[in-house]
């Protein structure tokens, strides 16, 4: 089954935002939603066939209130602290982004691969969550 996508329709508060998918198209209290910053394309080195565009989270939000065509969600930090889940519990694409994405002065220099210079792209300026950037449902909680 496709993840449910949809758009960020308005922010209330910087903690609160209003997405443009509800319960019409399978959003339930609970469900995690990342919203999206859009890099560039990236083609198969082979065939120059485009592959897509990556994705880096801006951000993590948990649907409080579902209507039919849209849903409240709050902030929250994804995934969880390892106190407040059990082992086991998350989809596999959550703990790699989350690996990823770490940052923290606790966790030490991340490893370094060799790379040619010349094909590094970089990270694009991730701004401001802003209406119009992209969701996705990621996993639900119980």
């Amino acid at each position: 089954m496709p993840a449910i996508e949809g758009k960020v329709a308005a922010i209330l508060n910087e903690s609160l935002l209003v997405i443009n998918v509800g319960s019409a198209a399978g959003v339930r209290e609970g469900m995690i939603f990342a919203v999206l910053a859009e890099g560039q394309m990236v083609k198969d080195p082979d065939t120059g066939e485009e592959l897509g565009r990556w994705e880096l989270p801006k951000g993590h939000v948990r649907v409080v209130l579902a209507q039919p065509r849209m849903s409240t969600c709050e902030a929250v930090i994804w995934p969880p602290a390892a106190s407040e889940r059990s082992e086991g519990t998350l989809p596999l694409s959550a703990v790699m982004v989350a690996d990823s994405m770490r940052r923290g002065p606790t966790e030490g220099p991340r490893p370094r691969l060799s790379v040619r210079r010349a094909d590094i792209t970089g990270l694009p300026e991730i701004g401001p969550i802003q209406v119009g950037d992209r969701v996705r449902a990621l996993a639900e909680t119980s």
